[in-house]
């Protein structure tokens, strides 16, 4: 049976927890050790703007930045670290599912969705960084 874009969203979100933008703002005032990731391309980060401190990896690299057993130079070494909270994000949250599962799959113990992605969260009211 031949999956669709939606339907690998779908399956990823029943994989993770589902933040809303409150939840992340206030682990971000509590200083809570995490990695707030944006997986768009950089180009429609550097356009749009992305949540303070965010990492932007984007979903067509994660696979093997993320990875731990690539070589040195391929790896990101910001998202080394398993047991760090990652909450991930994107445009609307759709990616970012998808993402959110990849590093589920790699072995990432304590990884969230932001609901509704960066959207979302700027009509909530919160800022975005250039």
């Amino acid at each position: 049976m031949k999956k669709t874009f939606n339907d690998f969203v779908e399956e990823s979100k029943k994989e993770l927890e589902i933040i809303d933008s409150k939840t992340l703002d206030s682990l971000i005032k509590e200083k809570e050790d995490l990695i707030i990731l944006d997986v768009n391309d950089k180009e429609e980060v550097e356009q749009r703007g992305r949540v303070k401190g965010a990492v932007n990896i984007s979903l067509g690299t994660l696979y093997y930045k993320a990875d731990e057993n690539v070589p040195e130079n391929f790896k990101d070494h910001r998202i080394q670290d398993r047991n760090k909270k990652v909450v991930v994000t994107c445009s609307l949250g759709l990616c970012a599912a998808i993402g959110g599962k990849l590093l589920k799959d790699m072995g990432y113990k304590d990884v969230a969705l932001l609901e509704g992605g960066v959207t979302k969260w700027k009509e909530d009211g919160y800022d975005l960084e250039k």
